[in-house]
């Protein structure tokens, strides 16, 4: 659900400002409203507020060391031993209480102490990894023309290339040799070897005043050279590979000596580098926020929101601490300021995962003054990927990677929000599995294709019910899904569109519904009621319907034709259910029927049940996810969502002590 908001105004004499600014900065509840688009409207009779002498300065100068101190932990290692929070606490309100000047030259101090070195640790670990790398990838290279470049004894009137050439490219080579001595003059050799059945290595020998152009030669034709790092590059091809195996060796012993140096400076430094970096973010927030303020010629105008529940403690402490110097008024919030009133959600935690997907998906969360879905869409997208895997093994198999996963990445929130979201899921695919009396396709039948398990007769059909053989009842159980939700979902849009006070979308959607009701008791009357009753239920239901499309087309217009012909076709999209769940249902089959040949030895048609079987899980989990998200965020979501375009964030420290 949304949390409800308050608005609330400070009003107080402009030389108790800044103690309230850092006040409400370390309550940590107040989401501020910025005032300055007002301001400039001439909405509000106020002036933005002003920052002080010296304090943008202040502001640059903390920002141009919060970007150096960043540098550096960026290099450091978070410690292994948990950080001692009483002492981070206290370093934490030692710097806030400096001034401006003593913070800056603490700072600065400690940025000297340790820049550099841990700038050349760090640079010295990255240009080691890097040259690791580099070397791990020549190193095959040159034992592949080893053998050759050992035979090959060059002077320094010669120059040397080594090419690396398909097999079956070989006979290019008379043409390659063709080409270099008519740049050479006939001073050029070429030696090649066969160094596996795919590579053939090669080195051309050349007279050195011909380098520059036997290089260009090569560069144009796009021929493979190999070319060495620079330290390597003046080497015979042997002596630098000979060179580049023992750099191998002794690099990874170096590499681990820095990591060491790095760990020690990360253990001595990182809690104090940390709470520094938190003061000055909060320092500098502080100061940002002022200009967000109004003033007059004598006090000081403060708004912003916070939770409804936390308004008479926000009060208590601004009384507590400026008595009556500080006026705390709590606003009336009407419709037209939704679109700015900042949301807060608080669902039950098995909710969350829905929530977070929901807002993802609809580009923010829901509006303030509108419903929060998020309840529903935890249920129902379970409820439509249960419907289209409906098989008890695909679901157990599932549920169990999702568990480890679950465990493994605890600390890990995309994980978690992922597997939230399909842990229902799975669970509810295996529920539908004993709906269907399916188990990893179709093993639940006996040889007669029986159901093992007894069968109950239920609305004309038998469950468990076998929807590869009838069609029908899973294509109208689709459609009935389909025809409650779009029209639960146009309920929904009528109920925000009256609390929002939009009355011409909360009769457009009262008249939509309307057609859709009358519809379905039109159904309901033809294929359920006697022929006595049928007529009169007939007549209501086309009254229903007519009453509501001429709501639709007397308050939408063409846009409201064009709305009703949506509707119907986001109902008819929910037989996708019933396509891409008889689908699967037939591949499952199929891969059963398959290995079950008796043409296929037992060893191999095992090997093919679980290669066919895993690669259906994978189609298994993804194809369901996106067509029942796509049904809820589209077709049912579409009907009443409105995005917000403020979330609730309020003023508060990344430090020091909070206060209630």
């Amino acid at each position: 659900m949304l949390v409800p908001m308050a608005k609330v105004e400070l009003i107080g004499p402009k030389n108790r400002f800044f103690d309230v600014v850092s006040l409400l900065h370390e309550i940590g509840t107040l989401h501020i409203e910025d005032l300055t688009k007002k301001i400039e409207a001439g909405e509000v009779p106020l002036e933005q507020m002003d920052l002080v002498e010296n304090q943008l300065a202040e502001k640059e100068r903390m920002e141009d060391l919060l970007i150096r101190l960043r540098s550096i932990i960026k290099a450091l290692h978070l410690p292994a031993e948990e950080v001692d929070e009483a002492q981070r606490q206290k370093q934490y309100l030692d710097l806030w209480q400096l001034d401006s000047k003593e913070l800056a030259a603490q700072v600065t101090d400690t940025i000297e102490q340790v820049e550099d070195k841990t700038s050349s640790l760090a640079q010295a670990q990255s240009s080691m990894e890097a040259e690791l790398a580099l070397l791990a990838r020549y190193e095959p290279i040159l034992q592949k023309i080893q053998p050759l470049a050992k035979q090959i004894v060059t002077t320094g009137a010669y120059d040397s290339v080594a090419l690396l050439v398909e097999r079956r490219y070989k006979g290019a080579l008379e043409m390659l040799k063709k080409e270099l001595d008519e740049i050479t003059k006939n001073q050029c050799e070429i030696v090649s070897t066969d160094v596996d059945e795919d590579t053939t290595a090669v080195i051309v020998v050349f007279a050195k005043k011909y380098s520059e152009s036997v290089h260009k030669f090569l560069a144009m034709e796009n021929v493979n050279q190999i070319r060495l790092p620079s330290e390597f590059q003046d080497m015979p091809f042997d002596v630098a590979y000979d060179e580049l195996r023992q750099r191998r060796v002794d690099l990874p012993t170096q590499l681990e000596q820095v990591k060491a140096e790095l760990s020690e400076m990360s253990t001595l430094w990182y809690t104090k580098l940390t709470t520094i970096r938190d003061v000055l973010v909060d320092k500098i927030d502080e100061i940002s926020a002022i200009p967000k303020f109004g003033q007059t010629e004598y006090a000081f105008v403060i708004t912003g929101w916070l939770p409804v529940e936390a308004v008479k403690g926000f009060r208590r402490t601004i009384i507590e601490n400026f008595s009556t110097d500080v006026i705390v008024n709590q606003l009336e919030i009407d419709e037209h300021e939704y679109d700015e009133t900042p949301v807060a959600m608080k669902n039950p935690k098995w909710a969350e995962p829905a929530s977070f997907a929901m807002s993802y998906l609809m580009g923010g969360k829901p509006k303030y003054g509108t419903i929060d879905p998020s309840i529903i869409w935890a249920i129902s997208y379970p409820l439509i990927f249960g419907m289209i895997v409906g098989d008890i093994g695909y679901g157990v198999v599932m549920l169990a990677i999702i568990l480890w996963l679950r465990f493994k990445y605890k600390e890990t929130p995309a994980v978690q929000v992922a597997t939230g979201l399909l842990g229902p899921a799975a669970t509810a695919a295996i529920m539908f599995g004993f709906f269907y009396g399916e188990f990893f396709g179709g093993t639940l039948y006996d040889a007669s294709h029986h159901f093992i398990f007894p069968t109950l007769n239920i609305l004309g059909f038998e469950l468990p019910y076998n929807r590869e053989h009838v069609v029908q009842p899973l294509m109208i159980m689709a459609l009935g899904l389909g025809v409650i939700q779009i029209l639960f979902g146009l309920i929904l849009g009528v109920i925000n569109a009256v609390k929002t006070k939009h009355m011409k979308h909360a009769f457009i959607k009262t008249g939509l519904a309307g057609f859709i009701l009358g519809a379905l008791i039109l159904l309901a009357a033809m294929m359920l009621l006697s022929e006595t009753v049928a007529p009169v239920v007939q007549i209501i239901g086309a009254v229903v319907m007519t009453v509501g499309i001429l709501a639709v087309l007397r308050w939408g217009g063409i846009m409201g034709f064009i709305e009703t012909l949506e509707s119907v076709s986001h109902i008819a999209s929910y037989i996708r259910i019933m396509a891409v769940g008889l689908s699967d249902a037939i591949f499952a089959t199929a891969i059963n029927r398959m290995a079950a040949n008796d043409m296929i030895p037992f060893p191999v048609a095992v090997v093919l049940l679980l290669v066919f079987h895993a690669l259906h899980l994978v189609i298994a989990i993804f194809t369901p996810t996106i067509h029942a998200l796509r049904l809820n965020f589209l077709e049912f979501g579409g009907k009443y969502y409105e995005a917000s375009t403020s979330e609730y964030e309020p003023f508060h420290k990344t430090g020091g002590e909070k206060r209630a």
